[in-house]
């Protein structure tokens, strides 16, 4: 085991003990909700397998990048921070049983496709809750959208940022920064973009899936007829 390896290994052992931590796991075993949990895994797994370029670009401009959809802001949106971060562990096994990851890789993909961009996700969804009114379009733009533009930005940035830093040529670090910031354009956008619209379909047709969804608070306002002066 390599030191990197010990390294991602603490990082995720410390994140799924804190997530396991209380009872707010719990809601992924749901009957009503334990289906869309499975789908999810699934479906994510199929996702992480999937990796293309730009025709043109060398996959070296692309450190801390992927072509591929995270899903990471979907889930806390969904569930929240501590149940996403279980269930982007168990696509992270899922995937590497099917692939040929190493178990530094599957830690690495782990960190970077999971578990930092669901924090940052955390972190725009709780912003959001404390500063903007309770409303169902401001739920699913600042959820799904916001969010998932975020989660893919912030992370891409940080570990840009680490790499040119520290260990640019051991890293194959591209010095062209117009390829790389070409794809995190277009992979934050697409990100949030799909977010948003898978969000928005669950609310309307599969509240239930969409269990930080509080009804009381987005739904009391709509329901309720308005009062004539």
């Amino acid at each position: 085991m390599t030191s990197m390896t010990g390294i991602y290994l603490a990082l995720a052992g410390l994140a799924l003990v804190w997530a396991i931590q209380g009872a707010a796991w719990r809601v992924l075993v749901r009957k009503e909700v334990l289906s869309s949990v499975l789908g999810g895994i699934f479906v994510l797994g199929i996702a992480w397998n999937v990796k293309a370029v730009l025709p043109g670009m060398s996959a070296e401009a692309l450190v801390g990048l992927s072509f591929q959809f995270f899903g990471a802001a979907l889930l806390v949106a969904m569930y929240g921070l501590r149940p996403a971060i279980l269930m982007l562990a168990l696509v992270t096994v899922l995937v590497a049983l099917l692939s040929d990851w190493t178990l530094e890789a599957a830690l690495r993909q782990y960190l970077v496709l999971g578990l930092m961009p669901a924090l940052v996700a955390h972190g725009v969804n709780y912003l959001i809750q404390r500063l903007l009114p309770k409303h169902m379009f401001i739920f699913i733009l600042g959820r799904g959208y916001v969010a998932g533009v975020m989660s893919v930005i912030i992370p891409a940035i940080f570990l840009f940022t680490t790499h040119q830093a520290f260990s640019p040529k051991e890293l194959g670090l591209s010095n062209d920064i117009v390829d790389w910031v070409v794809t995190l354009v277009i992979l934050s956008f697409t990100e949030g973009s799909l977010t948003g619209m898978v969000l928005a379909v669950f609310v309307v047709y599969k509240p239930h899936w969409v269990v930080c969804l509080n009804d009381t608070e987005y739904l009391q306002g709509i329901s309720e007829p308005r009062k004539m002066p």
